[in-house]
């Protein structure tokens, strides 16, 4: 590693202390270093929760540049939200950045390895949070009694010193006046979340905002101290573009009006399984979920356009979402979305002063996020007397390609309770007049969707699997038209394929 990586320090400093104690995670060895030195002991934790802390922040820094660097004006917009949402705190937390680290990375990269969940266990990045958090509040101290909890920590920071492989061979330098992260043939400007200090000129990354003065707190990325900004540009401003394109609500944030309008065009032939969706969408029951599956090119998307069309001519209210390229793909932009469409369309009730405020600013973590959406569908819907069914509709087409932003989100992450540890407790279901619908593609076995409540999904046989046109529906089709055999026998075969 060059000498300049920003990491190099804090990387020495927790070396020459854990060899010098000659620390690790054996419990006599630990416990003999609680009763003869636990000032050293604390230097160590404090050496290793510095580095640590840099390496998630800075990490959320280089992978947030990377996404804004390659994403498109539309799906920044809903991942800048994301970013202004952990980052306006006075001084946002290790959790925040790990938020965004989490928002960030780029699936199947090694960044996204330390936020991959197992089965029976937290992540590295969310170890790390939740050790610094109690032991910067005393729930975790230096004593006997937290002996197994230390211990435990010291092996998850030697798999964090593991993470300065991602930092190889790097450097932040000065390019045209702004800083870049360099690493091999990239050169990524990371401005303005890595500034110059206001009296020594070197790296600092953004830590919060000082309120009285409207400037940006910044933290050495070489040193640790921190300092106010020194250009005469606050931080905040160089958000406002992409924070006003977020106020517009769900029509700027995603606008699939363009998509509505090809599919309807497409819809032909289907108004027999457009019936039997339109019918179970007015009824109230316990099955409440209705998947809609097929092979590739069967006309799932046509069909659903002309669902919403009918929905929205009925008065009967829709949250709709189209899966498609980028941030959009995320089910957390998707619960984004949905919020939006209802608050822009008055369907959530704004008794509630905690309500109103939730709206103005929405949750940024994943979780917080869930809970509030099933608050507003269970407890908070507002349904207009030109609804005569009394429910709403909530669809998702395409659920096969929301795992593409981030691979570690499922739907059925929608459908749990969770504690303050953010760990599914118990089965959550929606009132039966709320209803759902998810198209997605047929694979083997439909593994990866993790599909929610399956005792509770609706069955229609002309759904699933939805087949191609039948000759019947051709027939009604071009009725209206004088057409060969031989077009007909055209149209079902490009019908059953397409």
């Amino acid at each position: 590693m060059k000498d300049q990586s920003p990491l190099a320090r804090y990387h020495e400093r927790y070396i020459k202390i854990k060899e010098e104690l000659k620390i690790n995670s054996n419990l006599d060895n630990l416990l003999n270093l609680i009763e003869t030195n636990p000032a050293g002991l604390n230097n160590y934790f404090m050496a290793a929760m510095g580095m640590s802390t840099l390496i998630v922040r800075l990490g959320a820094v280089i992978q947030l540049c990377r996404k804004l660097h390659d994403g498109n004006t539309e799906n920044d917009a809903l991942f800048m939200k994301q970013v202004i949402d952990n980052l306006r705190e006075t001084l946002p937390s290790d959790t925040n950045w790990r938020e965004l680290w989490e928002a960030s990375m780029k699936s199947g990269s090694e960044w996204e390895k330390p936020s991959i969940q197992p089965k029976n266990g937290d992540s590295l990045l969310r170890r790390f949070v939740t050790f610094r958090n109690k032991f910067a509040h005393q729930s975790i101290k230096i004593i006997p009694a937290d002996i197994n909890q230390l211990s435990k920590s010291i092996s998850m920071f030697d798999e964090m010193v593991e993470l300065i492989i991602l930092f190889k061979d790097s450097s932040i330098e000065e390019r045209e006046g702004k800083y870049c992260f360099i690493q091999g043939n990239e050169i990524l400007q990371l401005h303005p979340f890595i500034q110059k200090g206001e009296n020594d000129g070197l790296p600092y990354l953004f830590q919060g905002m000082d309120k009285k003065e409207q400037k940006a707190k910044l933290i050495n990325t070489h040193l640790g101290n921190e300092t106010s900004q020194a250009s005469a540009l606050h931080l905040e401003p160089l958000f406002d573009p992409l924070r006003q394109a977020i106020r517009g609500g769900a029509g700027q944030v995603f606008d699939h009006s363009e998509r509505l309008a090809y599919y309807r065009e497409c819809f032909v032939g289907r108004e027999r399984e457009r019936n039997l969706i339109l019918e179970w969408c007015k009824t109230q029951d316990e099955q409440n979920i209705l998947p809609v599956y097929s092979n590739a090119g069967m006309g799932k998307g046509a069909l659903i356009a002309d669902v919403i069309y009918e929905l929205q001519k009925e008065k009967i209210p829709v949250l709709f979402h189209f899966c498609g390229a980028g941030i959009q793909n995320s089910l957390h932009a998707t619960l984004y979305h949905f919020i939006l469409q209802g608050k822009k369309n008055q369907w959530w009730k704004t008794e509630d002063e905690e309500i109103i405020k939730k709206l103005d600013r929405l949750p940024s973590k994943y979780i917080d996020l869930i809970h509030f959406f099933q608050k507003l569908v269970s407890e908070n819907f507002k349904s207009s007397r030109s609804n005569t069914s009394g429910n709403m509709v909530i669809l998702i087409d395409g659920l096969d390609e929301a795992a593409v932003a981030n691979s570690t989100l499922h739907i059925l992450d929608w459908f749990y309770t969770y504690n303050e540890k953010e760990e599914a407790e118990n089965d959550w279901r929606s009132p039966s007049n709320i209803r759902w619908i998810f198209t997605y593609r047929k694979t083997e076995g439909q593994k990866g969707y993790q599909f929610p409540l399956e005792k509770e999904g609706a069955k229609i046989e002309e759904l699933q699997p939805l087949l191609g046109l039948s000759e019947s529906a051709v027939d009604a089709a071009l009725s209206k038209f004088i057409v060969s055999e031989d077009f007909k026998k055209e149209v079902l075969k490009k019908g059953a394929i397409v």
